[in-house]
C-alpha cells in the first residue's frame, strides 16, 4: 500500500473503495487500488456475471458513439459520468471516424 499512497492524486481515498475505480478493475485497467480489488472480487463472487456486464456496457458506449459518428450530423459529444479513463473512449472511437469531432468528459 505504500506505493499507493505516494502516487494517490490529492483527494483520493486509497482505503475506501471506488465504483469508477471497480468499473475500471472489471475491466482489465490499471487505475485501482487493492481496496477497489477486494471489493470487486466480492461483487464478483455474488454476481460472477459482472464482469461480463461492465464489457457488455463499455461495447454498448462503443457501438452508439460508431453508429453516431456515422450516421448523423454529430460532431459534438457529451459524455457524462465518464468515470476513469479506460480502452476505447469516447474521443477515441468518433475521432477514427471524424477526426474533428469534439468530445467533453463530465464525471
Amino acid at each position: 500500500m505504500a506505493l499507493e499512497s505516494e502516487n494517490t492524486p490529492v483527494g483520493v481515498d486509497p482505503t475506501r473503495a471506488f465504483v469508477a475505480r471497480v468499473y475500471d478493475y472489471l475491466l482489465g485497467g490499471k487505475d485501482n487500488f487493492d481496496v477497489d480489488r477486494h471489493e470487486a472480487e466480492r461483487i464478483i463472487a455474488a454476481m460472477p456475471e459482472v464482469s461480463d456486464v461492465a464489457w457488455e456496457n463499455r461495447n454498448f458506449l462503443t457501438r452508439v458513439c460508431r453508429f453516431l459518428a456515422n450516421n448523423t450530423e454529430v460532431r459534438q459529444f457529451l459524455d457524462c459520468g465518464s468515470g476513469l479513463p479506460t480502452a476505447e473512449n469516447v474521443h477515441q472511437v468518433v475521432q477514427r471516424i471524424h477526426p474533428e469531432a469534439k468530445v467533453v468528459y463530465v464525471d
